[in-house]
């Protein structure tokens, strides 16, 4: 097997710099690459620091996190090489962002991204995280037991008009994390498979009320 190497990533600083600050560490999705969500930057609060990381495994013209083998079933020799890649570079989180305290790290992503940041805060509990956000995400099968998943809070947004990866997918997931006591903020957006605006005030103000 394959080991990944270091992950290649963008980072966009805090106003604060010197202070401590909040952290949103951003996964993109299927096919594309580190560059797309930082597009987001302009509407995060500029007292946080935005990284966007680049997944290890190429896909056409941009990465992967993992392959599909169907729409809900990753390869997970794949997965389980990205996760690991991924948690060497939080662990290293203290030196890269000094002034950044564990609870006011943020792990999001978009697709395939979120079902990455997913896996990393509730499957594979970090301690260097304090919440989750899925934009446009879904929820593999779960392991069991789930009463080892961490209880971090989540933010999800989805379209009703997805046609990637359907409503009914983020629907289903919402009760499931309600069931296991996930205190989850879930909005609805007439969007297809995509980001919008007022998805992002959402998140922001979201975002804002988790680091408090």
């Amino acid at each position: 097997m394959n080991t990944v190497k270091d992950l290649h990533f963008l980072s966009s600083p805090s106003v604060l710099q010197d202070e401590e600050h909040p952290l949103l560490v951003l996964l993109h999705g299927f096919g594309s690459d580190e560059r797309d969500l930082m597009a987001i930057r302009p509407y995060i609060d500029p007292k946080w620091a935005v990284v966007t990381i680049r997944a290890p495994f190429a896909e056409g013209s941009g990465f992967r996190w993992y392959a599909l083998k169907s729409l809900q079933s990753p390869d997970l020799e794949e997965m389980e090489q990205a996760l690991n890649a991924l948690k060497r570079w939080f662990s290293t989180l203290t030196v890269r962002f000094p002034h950044v305290p564990p609870h006011k790290v943020i792990v999001g992503g978009f697709s395939q991204g979120g079902v990455m940041a997913l896996h990393l805060g509730l499957y594979h509990p970090l301690r260097e995280i304090g919440g989750i956000s899925v934009l446009s995400g879904y929820l593999p099968d779960p392991p069991s037991p789930d009463t080892s998943w961490r209880r971090l809070p989540v933010f999800w947004g989805h379209g009703l008009s997805d046609q990637v990866l359907p409503y009914e997918l983020a629907h289903k997931a919402h009760q499931i994390l309600i069931r296991q006591n996930i205190e989850i903020t879930f909005r609805s957006y007439a969007m297809g498979h995509e980001v919008i605006e007022e998805e992002l005030h959402d998140l922001m103000q979201w975002l804002n009320d988790v680091v408090k």
